[in-house]
């Protein structure tokens, strides 16, 4: 009976932690696309290095969104 009540508070904790990584995963992905978007306002003046940075910091964002589910 101690074990099993012991094992719960873990799960509990643990179900805590993966909520808070997720949380913080995804904090970051948003992070990365303000930044990306900070990036493409400074570049505009480039013209096409504009487009060809706009895919990449969007594959970011769904590789960190993709792993956060996991």
């Amino acid at each position: 009976a101690v074990l099993e009540g012991n094992c719960r508070e873990l799960d509990e904790k643990k179900l805590q932690y993966e909520r808070m990584i997720h949380a913080l995963r995804l904090e970051e992905a948003a992070t990365q696309a303000v930044s990306a978007g900070v990036v493409e306002t400074m570049t505009d003046d480039a013209g096409s290095d504009e487009e060809e940075a706009d895919p990449e910091a969007g594959e970011e964002e769904s590789d960190s969104i993709g792993s956060a589910s996991v």
